[in-house]
C-alpha cells in the first residue's frame, strides 16, 4: 500500500499492510534541519524587529506572507514526509487574508486571535496570547472571512506538488468552539456566553458555516479527508459543561461531518484536553477519527479503542512531553510497542504523537518512534 491507501484503510477501521502514522504539525527547527537541512522559522523574529519602524503589516502581508506561505507549508509537509510520516494536516484556514499588527512582535490572524512571536528551544513561532476582540461590535467590525480565498488552494496544491504520493495530505480547518472563545479570550468569552448567549450562538454559527464552505472548497479540489482543529478541553475536563457542549457545539460538529460524508470524505478531529465527559457526544457526531488522546489530560487510548473502536479510528498517542522530549530511546521503543500491541489489532488505528512535534521533541526519540512502528507495526500484529 502507499501512504494514501494505508491511511484511508485505517480511517475505515480496517487493517492496512502496516499501522500508518500521522502528525498534525511540526514546530521544531532542530529536527527539520537534521532531516531536511532546512529551517522553517529562523529569521522571523529578527525580520519583525528590523521592520518595527516600518508599516510591518504592509510588508508582511503584501510582500511576504501571502506570497511565501505556500512555499513554507510545502517545506513543512516535505519535512514530515522525509521523517517518514504517512499523513499530516495542512492548515488552509489559518492564513493572513486579513490581519493586524498591534506591535512589531504581535499579530492578529484572520479569525481575530492575537499571537506573539517567541523563541522556544531554537524554534521561532507565534504563541496565542489573547483575543483580538472585546465586544460584539469588534467582531462585526472585523467582518466575515472568505472561505474561498485563493491562498487556500495555492497552499494545498503547492504541498501536493512537493510531496507527490509520499505523504497523504489532509487539509486542516478550524472548528467552531476553539475559534470562538479564542477571538475574545476565555474570560471575556465566558462573560459573553452567560450574558449574551444569542451573540455567541451567532459566532458559533458563523464559524460552522465558514468551516463547511472551506470544506466544500477543499473537497472540490480533491480532498479525501479533512482535519478539524477544535480543542474542547483543558487538562482536567471540558471547557464547558457536557450539557452546553451538547446544545451548542455538538449540532455544528454533526452537521459538518454529515456534509463531508455526503461527499464520501472522512472527518478527522484533532481535539486536545480531557474529553472523557463529552466523548460519547463527539463520537456520536459522526467523526471518523479522533486525535490525539492527550496523555497529560488523562485520555486513555487503549480503553478508547476498546469502547469506541467499532465506531471511530483512534489516533495517537505517544507522550510528547516526556517520551519524545526527555525519555531515553529505549523508553520510546517500549511505549510504541505497548500501543501497537494494545491498540493496533483489528485495524482502525493510526500512530501519532499525543499532540504534535513541538520544539522540545528530541530528534533521536522521534526517529526511534518511526523505526519502531516500521519494524513492529506490520499486520497481522505479532508482538
Amino acid at each position: 500500500m502507499d501512504a494514501r491507501e494505508r491511511v484511508l484503510c485505517a480511517l475505515s477501521r480496517e487493517e492496512p499492510d502496516r499501522v500508518p502514522t500521522f502528525e498534525v504539525g511540526i514546530t521544531n527547527d532542530n529536527i527539520s534541519e537534521k532531516v531536511a537541512g532546512t529551517s522553517l522559522t529562523k529569521g522571523t523574529i529578527r525580520a519583525a524587529r528590523d521592520m518595527r519602524h516600518t508599516p510591518f503589516w504592509r510588508y508582511f502581508r503584501k510582500k511576504h506572507t501571502m506570497k511565501y506561505s505556500p512555499d513554507l507549508y510545502a517545506k513543512s509537509v516535505m519535512v514530515m514526509a522525509k521523517i517518514g510520516f504517512d499523513s499530516c494536516s495542512l492548515g488552509v484556514l489559518l492564513q493572513f487574508t486579513k490581519c493586524k499588527y498591534p506591535t512589531w512582535d504581535t499579530y492578529i490572524d484572520e479569525y481575530g486571535r492575537k499571537f506573539q512571536l517567541k523563541e522556544y528551544n531554537g524554534t521561532e513561532m507565534g504563541s496565542y496570547v489573547g483575543g483580538g476582540f472585546k465586544s460584539p461590535e469588534d467582531y462585526y467590525a472585523w467582518g466575515p472571512i472568505d472561505p474561498y480565498h485563493p491562498i487556500r488552494e495555492r497552499i494545498y496544491k503547492k504541498a501536493q506538488e512537493a510531496a507527490g504520493n509520499r505523504i497523504f495530505i489532509m487539509p486542516g480547518i478550524m472548528g467552531f468552539f476553539e475559534s470562538t472563545w479564542e477571538i475574545f479570550g476565555f474570560e471575556n468569552f465566558t462573560k459573553l456566553f452567560f450574558h449574551n448567549r444569542k451573540f455567541i450562538q451567532r459566532v458559533f454559527e458563523d464559524h460552522k458555516n465558514l468551516a463547511i464552505e472551506t470544506a466544500k472548497y477543499m473537497m472540490d479540489l480533491g480532498a479525501e479527508a479533512l482535519v478539524v482543529y477544535d480543542d474542547y478541553g483543558h487538562k482536567s475536563g471540558p471547557f464547558i459543561s457536557p450539557k452546553d457542549f451538547r446544545e451548542y457545539v455538538y449540532p455544528h460538529l454533526r452537521e459538518f461531518t454529515q456534509t463531508c460524508h455526503n461527499r464520501g470524505v472522512k472527518v478527522f478531529l484533532h481535539s486536545d484536553g480531557n474529553l472523557n465527559k463529552i466523548l460519547e457526544d463527539i463520537v456520536d457526531a459522526g467523526i471518523d477519527a479522533l486525535h490525539p488522546w492527550e496523555p497529560q489530560a488523562n485520555m486513555n487510548i487503549i480503553e478508547g479503542k476498546k469502547k469506541y473502536g467499532d465506531r471511530i479510528c483512534v489516533v495517537g498517542n505517544v507522550d510528547p512531553m516526556f517520551t519524545l522530549s526527555e525519555a531515553p530511546v529505549e523508553y520510546v521503543r517500549q511505549e510504541v510497542i505497548k500501543l501497537l500491541k494494545n491498540v493496533a489489532p483489528r485495524g482502525g488505528y493510526i500512530l501519532s504523537s499525543g499532540h504534535s512535534i513541538h520544539p522540545r521533541v528530541k530528534y533521536e526519540n522521534l526517529i526511534e518512534m518511526m523505526k519502531t512502528v516500521q519494524k513492529y507495526g506490520k499486520y497481522p500484529i505479532q508482538i
